[in-house]
């Protein structure tokens, strides 16, 4: 019976150990705890793994990344730095230029270039072969002028101009309205400019450059000068006429004194090289012109001529001032062959009521320059 018991009860374990197995592992497999799966089969994979936290994403690195790219714009004015330095320039070359480096290939800078010759301390030599008047309207002009110049600065210089007019006479027009109206120009509007010198200064405010026949660097130069000094004058007496056997009668002129006289000028000047340069110029030389006296000879010494020729006897009996160069008005002209005393009367028609007027001699001046 002892046996008995012991069978049943092993029997009654055995039965509630069979039993209770499947109901205390269902709760875990739906509940999904780890430790019964491990239990179960370890090598399955879980079937609904959760993130490990080392695949997250880190914030902290997130936050580094715009910081690192905010700080790249701060350094990119440091990389100018090298580069400008790669270029070779010297320390002079590497300075700023309103706050850019001169050589970054990003950065366009505008410069005003020094001329490559400079003309501070140089003398200029400067011939005008030919100047001609374009303003003539009573009178006609063509001379030669020359000028030297010192540069006291690259853009400012002192200067003296002068010269002669070895053509000066009255225009066509005067000589028409002499032979078909009988009329003619005032003495003050007709006067003849034979010589000047002027002294003044020179300035030039705008200068630059610019290639010449690919090999030649050109410069080039904007310039103003204006001065003041005296010249010399005289006035025709008896204009060029035919005579009957059909030769040319010259014309006579009557010396009529100094003037004081001003100038002012604009042109281009052309430099090429160090030592050679071109000009072209246009100045206006003002001077007044009062004729009172011929060859010295006012109107009284030139009435007492006049008396004395109408009375037979030689200009050289006259009494004649001290300024009067009685001598010119004496004898032939070696150049004309007519006498000279002839240009008497017409001297004292011209003073006999004198008139006045400022004139304008408009004159184009080119030439070439030499500098040392």
């Amino acid at each position: 019976m002892r046996t008995t018991f012991l069978l049943a009860a092993l029997t009654f374990l055995a039965a509630g150990r069979s039993f209770a197995a499947p109901a205390f592992v269902q709760p875990s497999i739906v509940l999904g705890q780890a430790p019964a799966a491990a239990d179960d089969d370890e090598d399955d994979p879980p079937a609904n793994p959760t993130p490990t936290p080392d695949k997250k994403p880190d914030p902290a690195a997130t936050t580094t990344t715009p910081a690192a790219t905010t700080t790249t714009p701060a350094a990119t004015p440091t990389v100018a730095t090298p580069a400008t330095t790669t270029t070779g320039g010297s320390a002079e070359q590497m300075k700023l230029v309103n706050g850019a480096p001169l050589f970054n290939p990003n950065v366009g800078v505008h410069i005003v270039e020094q001329k490559r010759f400079s003309d501070s301390g140089r003398f200029e030599v400067t011939l005008y072969p030919v100047s001609v008047q374009v303003n003539g309207k009573f009178t006609q002009h063509f001379g030669t002028m020359g000028q030297l110049t010192y540069h006291l600065q690259e853009n400012f210089g002192l200067m003296i101009t002068g010269g002669g007019n070895w053509f000066n006479s009255e225009s066509s027009l005067n000589g028409e309205l002499v032979e078909k109206a009988r009329v003619e120009a005032q003495a003050a509007s007709s006067l003849l400019w034979t010589w000047g010198v002027l002294g003044g200064v020179e300035v030039t405010p705008i200068y630059g450059k610019f290639a010449f026949f690919e090999g030649t660097l050109a410069q080039f130069s904007f310039v103003l000068n204006g001065g003041a000094g005296i010249g010399g004058t005289r006035h025709q007496l008896k204009p060029e006429s035919a005579r009957p056997d059909g030769s040319i009668s010259p014309a006579t002129y009557g010396d009529t004194g100094y003037r004081f006289m001003a100038g002012l000028g604009a042109g281009f000047r052309l430099q090429l090289g160090q030592r050679f340069a071109f000009r072209l110029e246009v100045r206006d030389v003002v001077y007044t012109a009062r004729v009172e006296r011929v060859n010295g000879c006012g109107s009284e010494d030139l009435r007492a001529m006049d008396n004395a020729l109408r009375g037979g006897r030689p200009v050289t009996s006259a009494q004649v001032g001290a300024t009067c160069r009685v001598d010119t008005f004496d004898g032939t002209d070696p150049d004309t062959g007519l006498k000279r005393s002839n240009d008497v009367p017409l001297a004292l028609g011209l003073v006999r009521n004198p008139s006045s007027d400022v004139l304008n001699n408009v004159g184009l001046y080119a030439g070439i320059s030499f500098l040392f």
